[in-house]
């Protein structure tokens, strides 16, 4: 990916480095988020299929886009925004990015018990395309797969 930096309304989206990584992992502890590792986050800003961007307020990580890239297909793979700064359109910058990257589907899996995180998607024109049962199974819920369609 080359190296985007695109500022809006005072924010700054460009890609997560290593040093980066500890403020994610808090970040995303914070959100109550899938756990995710450092490890696999260090492990994704090498592999070319896997990207990660943040939002940067005031030199402040604000929130974090990771997703994965298949030709022109786009998977969702965990966002997040600081609770103080959700439902500002944050979130929306974030994927308003992807969609800047010609492409021609995006796709996201989200828990039923997310109800913020549905109608987020929905609000952003998501249409749900499926249904996974027991697909988390520590929360106990099902996933609803959304999708986003001609991007571009």
């Amino acid at each position: 990916m080359e190296s985007h930096h695109q500022q809006t309304n005072m924010c700054k989206i460009s890609e997560v480095t290593v040093k980066d990584l500890p403020k994610i992992n808090e970040l995303e502890n914070q959100l109550n988020l899938n756990k995710t590792k450092l490890n696999f986050f260090n492990q994704t800003l090498s592999n070319e299929n896997f990207k990660f961007i943040k939002l940067v307020l005031e030199k402040q990580i604000i929130g974090f886009l990771q997703f994965s890239l298949n030709k022109s297909d786009c998977d969702i793979i965990s966002i997040g925004v600081i609770q103080k700064f959700q439902k500002m359109g944050h979130g929306k910058l974030l994927v308003e990015y992807l969609k800047s990257l010609n492409l021609k589907n995006i796709f996201v899996e989200v828990s039923t018990n997310n109800i913020n995180a549905i109608m987020f998607y929905y609000s952003l024109n998501f249409l749900k395309i499926g249904l996974r049962k027991n697909y988390y199974k520590k929360q106990r819920s099902d996933a609803i797969l959304l999708k986003l369609e001609n991007v571009n």
